[in-house]
C-alpha cells in the first residue's frame, strides 16, 4: 500500500491556517495579497520552519471543520515560493489519514493499480461511469423544469461536496490513479471499478504530505467552451490512446515537484440531454413560413449532438495542480498539461481553453483538497464516453514510466477452502482475508514448491513441518543447506525432543551408520541396487552419453547382490570386490543366486586384468573417494545403520537430515542425500505387510530436490500415495530438474505453490496457471507471496494468490538450550564413537 511522509494531520479552520500562515512569514495576515516575499519578508529557515510546523501541531488543539470562505477578494496568495506554505499547511490540515475531512461529509482518497499487461479496452470506463450515474441527489420533474428554463439554478439545489473524483497525482517517484468520493459510496464505487477492470485493485491510501513545505504553486481550471450539448472529440476519433498523452507530460517530474490533476463529476439531471435534443429538432423541422429563416448547421453536427445526449452526463470540473522549486518549472508542466487537453476540442463546437489562476485564494484552495465543487459557474457536462475518452486507468497500450502498475493479479480464493487442516497463509483480495489451509488427505497428493533463492519457500517448508511437529505427526527433512534443521531444533516441544533423529555427517566424532546394503527381502535387495545405479548415472553420467553404460551396470550390479549375499557387508565390501580379486573368491561360496554366482565364475575368471581394469576402472576411480575418505567411510561402513526407516514412519518420529554443502562439501551431501531417498521409499513400500487404514502418514519434506532426485522419485509420487508417504519438494529452477522427473512433477502431484521464479520458468508456470495468472505475475512477488493451485477434497482449485503469514512464522518460540540438548541426546543414542566405528571397519576389511 502506498504510503507518502508522515506529516502532521491535525484538521485546522482556514482562520487557524492563516495564523499558521502569519507564523511561517513573519508577516501579518491583512486584506494585501502576498507578494514578492523574498524582497518584503524575512522567512524562517527551513529548518526553523519544520521545527514550526511540528510545534504547531501538536498543541493538542481540537479538530475543526472547514467552513466555506465566500470573500474571495481577501488573503489570496500568489504564486511565489511563499504560497506553497499555504498549500502545505492546508493540505496537510485538510488530510487526516487517508481521508478527506470538509463540513458536509467525510471522503476517502482510494489508488487504482492494474497489471501492467492489462488488455482492458479505454470504453471499459464508459461503462464504469454509467454505472455511477445514479449516485447524488436528484430533486424531481419540477427541478429539472426549472433547470431548463434557467439553468444557473442548478447550483443552488446541488449538494457541492457530493462528487467523486478521478485523478492522477505524480512525483519524481510515481504517477498514481485516485478516486476521491464521500465515505458512504466507497464500497458502491469500488464494485463498479471491478466491473468494468476485474484485475484492478483498489485500495485506501495515505497521502499526507505528499505537498512539499517548499515550491512555486502554479493552478488551472479547464473549461470547455460550447453548449452542454455540443461533443468533444471521442476514443473512436484517436489512433492512439488519449491518456497517454496527459501521463506523458507528468513523467519526467524532478525532485520536489508534485502533479495533481481533478476530473472532478457530479451526475447531471436530464435537462441538458432535452435541451440537445430540442436543438437538434428546431435544426431539423421545416420551416414554418416564408420568414422562417433558419440558420444552415452542418448534418454532421446534429448528428453528433444527437449521438451525444443518447448518453447520460455528469456536470464536470478539471482543476490542475502543479508544484515545483523552479518558477519556471512550473509553469513549463503547467502548460504542457494544459496542452494536451487540446486534443479533445471539437473545432467549432466543444473547444478545452485553459482557465489559469494567478491568485489563489482560500476558497478554491479549500475546493480543490475538499474535492468540492464551486458554489458558482457554469460547468460543462460530459456524457459517459467523452469522460472515458478523457480520463481511463491504463492499459498495455500504455508507455509512460513511473506509473504505479499493479506487481502481480490477485484472484478470489475458493468458496469452498477447508477451514481445518495444514495452516499455509493468508489469501487478500479485495480488502478481504481469508486462511488458506490443506486437508490430510489432500496432502497425499503430494505438494511441489519453485521459488528463486530468497523468495521464501524454504520458510514456507519449515513452518508446514513445524506445524507437523506440534500436531504429532511423523517427518522426514532433508536440508542441504542445514538452516532449515537448525531452526526445526530450535523450536522442538520438549514433548518431543525424544523423537528427534538429528542425522548430521559433520559431526565425525559420533558418525551415524547408513547402511544401504542392509535390506531384508529379495525384492528390497533388487530396489536398491537399481536406486544405487541410478545414484551413478546422476552423479557421473546425467546426460546418458555411455560413462556408465550396460557393462558397468552388470558388474555394479552383481558384486552388490554378491555383498548382500553375507550380512553386515557394507559399501566398502563392495569396493573391495571390485578392486581386489583374491578377496572376490573368497565371496563366492555364500552366494545363493545361481545367476550372480555365474558372473564371477564364468564371466570374471575368464575376463583377463586388462578388459576387467577397463569396464570397472571409471567406477572405482570416481567411487573411491567415498570409500577413501574418513568422514564417509565412518557413515557408509558402519554394518548396522542407525535407525531403521521402517520404525520411524510407523513411531512417527522426527528425522531432520542435515546435509550441509557447506560443512560436507556439495559432492557428500548428493551422494547422501540419494542413498536416503532410497531407503526411504522402501520403507514405504515395506508398509504393504499392514493395512492401510493402519498406516500412519509420513512426510517427507525436501529442500533443492534436484539435488537428490532420481526415477525413484517419480515412482514416490505415483505410488507413495497408499502407502501414506507424503511429499513436499521444493527446488528453485524447472531446468534443475529432468524431462522424466519433470512429467512426474507435474502429472501427479495435487498441490502447487509458485513464489518468484525467473522469466522461464514463468513462461513455463503460466502454464499451469492459466488463464488466472501470466509470466508477469509470477516473476513479480515480492518475498512471501505465492500463486498456488490447491487441491481441495481431490479436485484441483482456480489458481490464486496468498502470502505466508509472516508474523506467525517469526512468532514461533525457539529455545537454543533445547536445541543443544536433543542435538546431544540424539547423537549419543544414534551415534557411535569413531575410533570404535574405524576399528570395526578395519577389522572386517581384513586390514588389521
Amino acid at each position: 500500500m502506498p504510503q507518502f511522509d508522515n506529516l502532521p494531520n491535525k484538521l485546522l479552520s482556514v482562520e487557524e491556517s492563516k495564523k499558521r500562515l502569519q507564523q511561517l512569514t513573519n508577516q501579518p495576515t491583512s486584506e494585501t495579497s502576498v507578494t514578492n516575499q523574498n524582497n518584503k519578508l524575512n522567512p524562517k529557515s527551513p529548518d526553523e520552519q519544520k521545527a514550526s510546523l511540528a510545534e504547531s501541531n501538536s498543541d493538542g488543539q481540537e479538530v475543526a471543520k472547514v467552513p466555506k470562505v465566500e470573500d474571495k477578494s481577501t488573503n489570496s496568495i500568489t504564486s511565489n515560493p511563499g504560497s506553497t506554505l499555504y498549500w502545505h499547511e492546508l493540505w496537510t490540515s485538510l488530510i487526516d489519514k487517508n481521508t478527506i475531512n470538509d463540513p458536509q461529509m467525510e471522503k476517502v482518497i482510494m489508488e487504482v493499480s492494474l497489471p501492467q499487461d492489462n488488455e482492458i479496452e479505454a470504453l471499459a470506463a464508459e461503462q464504469m461511469y454509467a454505472s455511477m450515474i445514479g449516485l447524488g441527489k436528484h430533486p424531481g420533474k419540477v427541478f429539472e423544469t426549472l433547470v431548463g428554463l434557467f439553468p444557473k439554478l442548478e447550483i443552488l439545489f446541488k449538494n457541492h461536496d457530493d462528487a467523486m473524483s478521478f485523478e492522477i497525482a505524480a512525483s519524481e517517484k510515481m504517477i498514481h490513479f485516485w478516486v476521491v468520493c464521500p465515505k458512504q459510496w466507497q464500497e458502491f464505487i469500488e464494485r463498479q471499478i471491478h466491473g468494468a477492470y476485474p484485475e484492478a485493485e483498489v485500495f485506501p491510501v495515505k497521502v499526507s504530505g505528499f505537498i512539499p513545505q517548499q515550491g512555486v504553486v502554479k493552478f488551472a481550471e479547464m473549461q470547455v467552451k460550447g453548449k452542454p450539448y455540443y461533443p468533444i472529440r471521442l476514443l473512436e476519433d484517436f489512433e492512439t490512446d488519449t491518456i497517454s498523452s496527459i501521463t506523458s507530460t507528468v513523467s519526467k517530474l524532478d525532485a520536489g515537484e508534485r502533479v495533481i490533476i481533478q476530473h472532478l463529476l457530479q451526475p447531471a439531471d436530464d435537462s441538458w440531454r432535452k435541451r440537445g435534443q430540442q436543438f437538434v429538432q428546431l435544426a431539423q423541422a421545416p420551416p414554418k413560413g416564408e420568414n422562417d429563416h433558419k440558420a444552415n448547421i452542418d448534418p454532421k453536427v446534429l448528428e453528433a449532438v444527437s449521438t451525444k445526449v443518447t448518453k447520460p452526463g455528469y456536470r464536470t470540473v478539471i482543476r490542475i495542480y502543479v508544484q515545483s522549486p523552479d518558477a519556471f518549472r512550473a509553469e513549463t508542466i503547467l502548460n504542457n498539461i494544459t496542452g494536451a487537453y487540446d486534443q479533445f476540442s471539437q473545432p467549432h463546437l466543444a473547444a478545452f481553453k485553459a482557465n489559469k489562476k494567478k491568485k489563489i485564494n482560500a476558497q478554491l484552495v479549500s475546493e480543490f483538497i475538499t474535492r468540492s465543487f464551486p458554489r458558482w459557474g457554469n460547468y460543462p457536462i460530459l456524457n459517459t464516453l467523452e469522460l472515458a475518452t478523457i480520463f481511463h486507468f491504463p492499459n498495455q497500450e500504455i508507455k509512460t514510466p513511473r506509473i504505479n502498475w499493479l506487481r502481480i493479479r490477485k484472484s478470489a480464493p475458493p468458496t469452498n477452502l477447508p477451514e481445518e487442516g495444514l495452516y499455509l497463509g493468508i489469501s487478500e483480495y479485495r480488502n478481504a482475508q481469508v486462511k488458506v489451509r490443506l486437508q490430510r488427505d489432500d496432502r497425499r497428493r503430494h505438494m511441489y514448491i519453485i521459488g528463486q533463492t530468497g523468495s521464501g519457500k524454504t520458510q514456507f517448508l519449515q513452518y508446514m513441518a513445524y506445524q507437523d511437529i506440534l500436531n504429532g505427526e511423523g517427518l522426514a527433512f532433508i536440508d542441504p543447506h542445514g538452516d532449515a534443521v537448525e531452526f526445526l531444533l530450535e523450536s522442538i516441544p520438549k514433548e518431543r525432543a525424544e523423537d528427534v533423529i538429528y542425522f548430521c555427517p559433520s559431526d565425525s566424532e559420533r558418525p551415524m551408520g547408513l547402511n544401504i546394503l542392509d535390506v531384508k527381502g529379495e525384492e528390497a535387495k533388487h530396489m536398491t541396487v537399481n536406486s544405487f545405479i541410478e545414484l551413478l548415472y546422476k552423479l557421473y553420467d546425467p546426460n546418458r552419453t555411455g560413462m556408465v553404460g550396460p557393462q558397468l551396470e552388470r558388474a555394479v550390479r552383481n558384486v552388490m547382490l554378491t555383498a548382500m549375499s553375507e550380512p553386515g557387508n557394507t559399501m566398502v565390501e563392495v569396493l573391495r570386490l571390485l578392486t581386489n580379486p583374491k578377496y572376490a573368491e573368497k565371496k563366492i561360496p555364500l552366494i545363493q543366486d545361481p545367476l550372480v554366482k555365474t558372473y564371477w565364475t564364468e564371466q570374471i575368471s575368464q575376463t583377463n586384468e586388462f578388459h576387467r581394469s577397463e569396464t570397472l576402472g571409471y567406477f572405482v576411480s570416481k567411487f573411491d573417494r567415498f570409500v577413501t575418505e574418513k568422514l564417509m567411510r565412518n557413515i557408509i561402513g558402519q554394518s548396522k545403520s542407525a535407525f531403521d526407516f521402517r520404525d520411524v514412519m510407523d513411531n512417527q518420529k522426527i528425522l531432520l537430515v542435515n546435509l550441509s554443502k557447506g560443512k560436507i562439501g556439495e559432492a557428500n551431501s548428493s551422494f547422501l542425500g540419494l542413498l536416503l531417498v532410497p531407503r526411504i521409499l522402501a520403507a514405504a513400500m515395506s508398509r504393504a505387510d499392514m493395512p492401510q487404514e493402519e498406516r500412519k502418514d509420513f512426510y517427507l519434506y525436501v529442500d533443492e530436490f534436484q539435488n537428490f532426485s532420481t526415477p525413484d522419485f517419480a515412482e514416490i509420487l505415483a505410488e507413495a500415495r497408499k502407502y501414506r508417504l507424503n511429499l513436499s519438494v521444493a527446488n528453485q529452477y524447472i531446468s534443475q530438474i529432468n524431462e522424466d522427473i519433470k512429467n512426474a512433477v507435474f502429472g501427479n502431484v495435487g498441490t502447487m505453490c509458485a513464489f518468484r521464479v525467473g522469466a522461464d520458468d514463468g513462461e513455463y508456470m503460466e502454464k499451469q496457471f492459466e488463464p488466472v495468472f501470466k509470466q508477469s505475475d509470477l516473476i513479480n512477488q515480492s518475498v512471501g507471496e505465492a500463486i498456488t493451485r490447491l487441491l481441495i477434497g481431490g479436485q484441483p482449485s482456480r489458481p490464486f494468490s496468498f502470502r505466508t503469514d509472516w508474523p506467525a512464522m517469526q512468532a514461533i518460540p525457539k529455545n537454543e538450550k533445547v536445541a543443544s540438548v536433543i542435538k546431544e541426546i540424539s547423537r549419543l543414542k544414534y551415534g557411535r564413537d569413531r575410533a570404535i566405528v574405524e576399528r570395526e571397519i578395519a577389522t572386517r576389511a581384513g586390514f588389521e
